[in-house]
């Protein structure tokens, strides 16, 4: 390793242990003094000149820009093998007797969260992509249904439907058996256009008010809608110096969180890509976010894609962070393909 790259790394983690501007001083002792003081501030020098290090108001230590961050990511840190200790925890997850995916993915965030010391995420696929397996039309009592419609992996979608009086739990049953004749295996559009190509035909009085019923159950839904997105440890984000001090930024992340178009966000972000990716400060979607860095990976589901992520300030633990978010998105693959299997 070249000796900008070496002071870099130690900057860098010099900061993300302690949240603090580094001096020549620091670096020097984590090097065990094998480079002098003067040497290290010459480097640390060259390193402000090319944007890779700020000396933020009259402290005389630096700390890095995001652009530091990115050439620490990329050029210093390299492949990173998970912890044994972490693989040993992830593979304890998995599906429980009575337990359902989202279930799952409640658990898989919180014990990242929780790990991680950070925020941890799992978003399931937007609605649009996701494949149909069946419905359920459940009564709720006169003039009310819930629509349960359930894809391949098992994730459910739910939504409340006004229906006429006259109709009771047994017409929905027959709804149900006739409108999932046209539902498995098929995306939520091809399933309105399966509807629309049956409404075309002749069909019984049955048929017909089943297919208008079914028609009103998928249509509408926002490109941003998603299956499920579970969020947890958003608490210990907050809690950081970065956002406990300075309350304005800890306001515009929450909002950015409440957004629900950052979720559509992030889905796109990891179609082009089957690594793990980083993303620090600016390069985020949301300004709200600006101060924080995000580490997401994408694991199937069925012929759709969800998200793992985790995101805090921009001083995360990358080393861990990183294979750690890795191998949740192998073992939800695993576990929600495994479940498909089955």
């Amino acid at each position: 390793m070249d000796r900008e790259h070496l002071i870099l790394r130690e900057v860098v983690e010099s900061h993300i242990d302690t949240g603090e501007a580094v001096g020549s001083k620091v670096i020097s002792a984590r090097l065990r003094h094998s480079l002098s003081s003067a040497s290290i501030r010459a480097v640390m020098a060259a390193l402000g000149e090319q944007g890779l290090l700020v000396q933020p108001h009259t402290s005389a230590g630096r700390v890095p820009t995001d652009r530091g961050y990115r050439e620490y990511i990329d050029a210093v840190l390299g492949p990173i093998a998970v912890r044994p200790r972490d693989r040993q925890r992830l593979e304890s997850l998995r599906f429980h007797d009575g337990a359902s995916p989202a279930e799952l993915m409640r658990t898989a965030a919180g014990a990242t969260a929780s790990e991680l010391g950070v925020a941890a995420m799992v978003i399931a696929p937007r609605l649009e992509s996701v494949v149909l397996q069946r419905m359920e039309l459940v009564w709720l009592g006169p003039g009310r249904t819930l629509v349960l419609a359930v894809t391949d992996a098992g994730l459910v979608h739910e939504r409340m439907l006004k229906i006429g009086r006259e109709i009771g739990p047994g017409d929905l049953e027959k709804f149900s058996n006739f409108l999932n004749t046209l539902l498995p295996g098929r995306t939520l559009a091809e399933v309105r256009q399966a509807i629309e190509a049956a409404q075309r035909e002749d069909r019984d009085s049955l048929e017909h008010k089943a297919l208008e019923l079914g028609q009103r159950a998928f249509e509408g839904h926002d490109a941003a809608e998603v299956a499920e997105v579970v969020l947890e440890g958003s608490s210990r984000v907050l809690a950081q110096r970065e956002f406990a001090e300075v309350p304005e930024r800890a306001s515009e992340l929450m909002r950015a969180l409440e957004e629900r178009s950052l979720w559509l966000d992030l889905l796109d972000l990891v179609q082009a890509t089957a690594d793990t990716r980083v993303y620090v400060g600016a390069e985020l979607p949301a300004p709200g976010l600006h101060e924080c860095a995000l580490v997401l990976t994408r694991f199937p589901v069925g012929r759709a894609l969800g998200v793992v992520a985790v995101f805090g300030p921009k001083r995360l633990d990358y080393r861990r962070a990183i294979p750690f978010v890795g191998q949740v998105g192998q073992r939800l693959a695993e576990l929600f393909q495994g479940d498909l299997d089955g």
